[in-house]
């Protein structure tokens, strides 16, 4: 990802923010040395699979490819404490 990737991405994430698909908490794009990451956070696992049942592209894969980009989706679990 080149830093003009980057910057454009981040200028399409905000400008796309208000709609935003609901069970979406926060999304960020990570970038350092030429590697970037878009990370969606959503409520829960459910909200996410039901989001994938009628959503034939991701709105985070679309904004990437926007700029160029075919990303690699992977998916994780993120643990909260406290």
């Amino acid at each position: 990802m080149t830093p003009e990737q980057a910057q454009e991405l981040a200028r399409l994430m905000d400008e796309t923010r208000p709609t935003r698909p609901s069970g979406v908490e926060t999304a960020l794009l990570e970038y350092a040395d030429g590697r970037g990451r878009l990370v969606a956070v959503w409520q829960d696992a459910a909200t996410l699979d039901a989001y994938l049942a009628v959503e034939p592209v991701p709105r985070g894969t679309e904004l990437m490819r926007k700029v160029g980009l075919e990303p690699e989706v992977r998916r994780f679990d993120v643990l909260v404490i406290g």
